[in-house]
């Protein structure tokens, strides 16, 4: 977060000179200080989030990219002639590792923001997936997802096993 407020000064600030950046960096500890203080955040959640940055941007990818190909699957079945005839939708089951609701309501989500599929129902382990089309039911593949959510959860259970609760 530090890092970032005093990114965003620089951004904001729009040249870069001695005094700038030392008046900066002061500004940046003062507000960086205020939010240790009264917004419960610490050095302790500084460090567990810049160990989630980069699995969490490769995450945003690989869950844009699934949107991508959801979209084009979208659109082969929807340009083809009696389309009201090719939709079948179904309702599958399927079942997932992860062990934090956070994780799992991310999955959840992610499932629902690619094209012709919806998150009907979260029981614990268990999802209830809506699907369009058989095609849709057939290649429902979180594997790729599952396995980045649950390298972000061994993060985060490693942190708090390290100590550093907050």
């Amino acid at each position: 977060m530090i890092i970032g407020f005093f990114s965003l000064w620089i951004i904001l600030c729009g040249n870069m000179t001695g005094e700038i950046l030392v008046i900066g960096a002061v500004a940046t500890a003062v507000v960086f200080w205020f939010t240790c203080r009264y917004c419960r955040w610490s050095l302790r959640r500084e460090k567990l989030f810049l160990r989630l940055l980069l699995p969490g941007l490769g995450y945003i990818v690989l869950l844009l990219w699934e949107i991508i190909k959801a979209n084009l699957a979208m659109l082969k079945l929807l340009l083809r002639p009696r389309v009201r005839q090719r939709l079948e939708p179904h309702i599958i089951s399927i079942q997932v590792p992860l062990r934090t609701n956070i994780a799992r309501m991310t999955l959840c989500n992610s499932i629902t923001l690619t094209p012709g599929t919806i998150t009907v129902e979260n029981r614990n382990t268990e999802f209830l997936l809506h699907c369009i089309h058989p095609h849709f039911a057939e290649n429902v593949d979180c594997s790729a997802m599952v396995e980045a959510l649950e390298k972000m959860e061994a993060i985060v259970f490693s942190h708090e096993e390290a100590g550093n609760y907050d």
